[in-house]
């Protein structure tokens, strides 16, 4: 399914509820207790256009930037770039943590650019044994005693190392274990953080797959939903440019479409 321009909007919803107290100091980043999703398009910059940019509010008052990194960054000047914009709009302290999957096992921490000294925090997702989160999230879902690091061990396990096991295995085994929580909240974080942070190396077939499997939770609704609505919308504006190409007026273009006055209008400007 092809994702809607503002599902990461979605996505970024339900990640506000998937990092309660210090469910991600299971990666070395303490501390993290998230109040609210921001929104990541600012005026006179614009973060990024995957799924994997999220700006989340803490409870001391911080920004969290959570930036998605499939490559080694050469340097830290892109990340300032965004961070000196997102201080500028929320006027608070920007923590930025930076989750690199693939094999990258280092990078940049600090940027030493005169008067501005920046530092960021990494996240190797490589150096942790696959397997044995597997075994530990496996356990404790049998045992009962399911935790708010558990879902964070099992959402980032995709991207983690893996010593006897293939990484469609590990998939697999991702899936399986995601369908046997029966917590239809638990698995709407379960959902966000896989599509939201660590799903963005999936291969198609595997996002369908796990687009499948978590049909029936509220995430992935609200996504499909968006979708729908993006089509219609880009279905309107199609029959509008029609119509104004044959010299209609816009207010008949407006009642035939269902689009505003502003909307017909702003279509001539594109």
């Amino acid at each position: 399914m092809e994702r809607p321009r503002n599902s990461k909007d979605v996505l970024a919803k339900h990640l506000t509820g998937a990092f309660p107290e210090d469910s991600l100091k299971v990666f070395g980043i303490p501390d993290v207790r998230v109040v609210r999703a921001l929104p990541t398009e600012l005026d006179m910059v614009e973060i990024r256009q995957e799924f994997t940019d999220i700006v989340l509010e803490l409870d001391d008052g911080k920004i969290l930037h959570l930036e998605h990194q499939s490559t080694k960054e050469a340097t830290l000047y892109r990340f300032l770039g965004y961070d000196a914009q997102l201080a500028r709009v929320f006027q608070r302290p920007i923590r930025t943590v930076v989750l690199y999957t693939e094999d990258i096992t280092d990078g940049p921490l600090e940027l030493d650019a005169g008067s501005i000294q920046y530092t960021v925090e990494n996240v190797y997702l490589a150096r942790f044994d696959g397997e044995r989160t597997l075994e530990i999230v496996e356990r404790h879902l049998a045992e009962g005693s399911w935790t708010d690091e558990d879902r964070v061990r099992l959402a980032f396990a995709l991207n983690m190392h893996y010593e006897r096991m293939t990484r469609e295995e590990a998939f697999e085994r991702v899936l399986t274990l995601t369908t046997t929580i029966q917590d239809k909240v638990e698995q709407d974080y379960i959902a966000a953080l896989i599509l939201g942070l660590s799903g963005r190396n999936l291969t198609t077939r595997q996002e369908e797959s796990l687009m499948e499997v978590l049909r029936m939770t509220h995430v992935v609704q609200e996504i499909e939903q968006k979708a729908r609505e993006e089509g219609e919308a880009k279905k309107a504006a199609a029959v509008a440019r029609a119509m104004l190409a044959k010299g209609m007026d816009f207010a008949l273009v407006s009642e035939v479409t269902g689009l505003s006055l502003e909307e017909v209008q702003g279509l001539i400007a594109h």
